[in-house]
């Protein structure tokens, strides 16, 4: 399935199967009519009628959603694993991280040992770490000055991963030197 992100006049945009699947994942369920609205719509992009109706077509034939009633979706538990990605991938592209001009004096930091079977999640958790600006510390050991966004402990909270990760807040560290030194922006400004 194909959740791909398109750039489009400037604006960054899921297909309309991926934004489906996302506006599913953060509703639980829709109606045809609910999918666009202006919150998801400024999110996503809006489609056009043809290539909506050809998605959700799509979507169905897969399995990845399927009629709750007459006219209301809602995912399958195969659409769900699919859903979060394509949420993830919504949720990263309308991502501007904005680093604090003060420490809150907290580290937040990743540490996690992902299976083979499940290195579409490493790869996945890797990219989303890097993209809100952790720094790799150690190999699969990553770490962040600042809070973080929810999607990333959505991710993190994963049935599929979670066993495999863990996340830790903590303002004491000894010797936290070199961790500074990997945030040069945040701590050795002019």
């Amino acid at each position: 399935m194909s959740t791909e992100i398109h750039k489009s006049s400037g604006v960054t945009a899921l297909s309309v199967a991926g934004a489906i699947l996302a506006v599913l994942w953060e509703a639980g369920e829709g109606t045809v009519k609910a999918f666009f609205p202006p919150k998801y719509a400024k999110k996503y992009g809006y489609p056009s009628p043809q290539n909506y109706y050809s998605a959700v077509s799509r979507l169905r034939s897969k399995g990845f959603i399927k009629h709750k009633s007459k006219m209301i979706f809602t995912l399958t538990p195969k659409g769900e694993r699919e859903a979060l990605f394509a949420y993830l991938n919504g949720e990263i592209a309308s991502f501007h991280p904005s680093v604090p001009k003060k420490w809150d004096g907290g580290w937040r930091i990743i540490f996690f040992d992902i299976p083979e079977r499940k290195r579409r999640y490493r790869d996945f958790l890797r990219r989303i770490i890097r993209a809100i600006g952790f720094r790799e510390f150690q190999r699969s050991v990553w770490v962040y000055p600042h809070p973080v966004p929810s999607f990333l402990r959505d991710l993190l909270f994963e049935e599929n991963i979670k066993h495999y990760t863990r996340f830790i807040t903590t303002d004491t560290i000894e010797y936290d030197t070199d961790l500074k030194k990997l945030f040069p922006e945040t701590f050795f400004k002019n």
